[in-house]
């Protein structure tokens, strides 16, 4: 079982998408309290990729959220969630940064 932390960074990009997709935080919910390494894709560096649902679209339809684990202290950061319709992926150059924005909250909240 991670500890879940939510940085303010992830709650600027998950609110925007909250205002068109009520169900969103329920899967969001859903999916870090249910989080498995060995059913998640690993991008490396301790990322993870996991698919939510949509509302009612289905995975094709719905949202890629990037998490970061760390394994030691058993906790589990969100780092980036986007629309499945709205882009197909993410750069590797832009989940680092989002990666990076990410660490340097976790030091300041830990």
């Amino acid at each position: 079982m991670y500890k879940i932390v939510i940085t303010s960074f992830f709650k600027k990009q998950l609110k925007r998408l909250v205002r068109k997709n009520q169900i969103l935080k329920v899967s969001l919910k859903g999916a870090l309290a249910n989080f498995n390494r060995t059913l998640a894709v690993s991008v490396g560096h301790g990322v993870y990729k996991i698919r939510l649902r949509g509302e009612c679209r289905g995975k094709s339809g719905g949202y890629r959220l990037y998490v970061f684990v760390i394994e030691v202290e058993k906790i589990l950061v969100p780092i980036a969630i986007y629309a499945k319709n709205e882009r197909e992926n993410i750069t590797l150059n832009e989940l680092n940064d989002h990666l990076e924005i990410t660490k340097n909250e976790i030091q300041c909240l830990l």
